[in-house]
């Protein structure tokens, strides 16, 4: 189970904390929509404070994004809570994260390129029937979950360091963490939590973790029970 490489997280941390907040649902410079567009996306989770590079090329999504690059610029970021391939009804979680678009490039062949920073997690109140290709919905905010108890940060800090470092047991993947050894306990929860390849319900229990602490403890357990798995599939003879 990879990282991201290394020159991506190091480009990911110090935008993170260019952006970063620790507010909760309305924002003083942000003013979030009640109705949003859903990009439904399995095995993809966007954090508050989170960087997403997005590759957009289906039809209806470069609709979706053109019409939010005229707009506000928001998207819903939401998984698809069946364990089959997304169709257009296919059900979604109830808890999703808006994300805005800070950065984006046509290609010459009819894609995009665009980057997501997140803002605020969101409840689906109702979704809409209208003549979009796109899904929207009607949405109430949360708090960002990116709240901690300071007297807790130090040692949960290096827990979770230590955790990513049995992830990531070779010395040439320890290299991996490098960018991250400076990084603070909302910048490391986060970057790990949106870029481990962890399973879809896995990664919708980070999301939907109240606040940073419970976040990390989740995030704590996926990774050393992921390194545990590793270990133990590794020591199993090859017939």
């Amino acid at each position: 189970f990879p990282l991201l490489p290394i020159c991506l997280l190091e480009l990911l941390i110090p935008e993170f904390c260019r952006c970063h907040f620790t507010g909760d649902a309305i924002m003083n410079d942000i003013r979030l929509p009640k109705n949003i567009p859903l990009f439904p996306l399995p095995g993809v989770l966007l954090l508050p404070g989170g960087i997403l590079p997005l590759h957009i090329f289906e039809q209806r999504y470069l609709e979706m994004f053109t019409d939010a690059l005229q707009g506000d610029s928001i998207i819903g970021m939401v998984q698809p809570s069946a364990g089959k391939p997304y169709r257009a009804n296919t059900p979604l979680f109830t808890t999703g994260c808006t994300g805005e678009i800070t950065q984006h490039e046509e290609t010459g062949d009819g894609r995009m390129l665009v980057t997501l920073r997140g803002l605020c997690r969101f409840d689906i109140v109702r979704e809409h029937e209208d003549e979009r290709l796109y899904r929207t919905a009607e949405v109430d905010y949360l708090p960002s979950g990116n709240i901690a108890r300071e007297a807790a940060q130090a040692s949960k800090h290096q827990r979770l360091l230590n955790a990513a470092s049995l992830y990531l047991p070779s010395p040439e993947e320890q290299t991996q963490l490098e960018p991250l050894l400076e990084a603070s306990m909302s910048e490391l929860v986060t970057v790990l939590a949106m870029h481990c390849p962890f399973s879809v319900t896995e990664k919708q229990s980070l999301l939907e973790a109240p606040n940073q602490n419970a976040r990390a403890d989740r995030l704590i357990e996926l990774l050393e029970q992921s390194a545990l798995d590793n270990w133990q599939s590794a020591d199993q003879p090859v017939n």
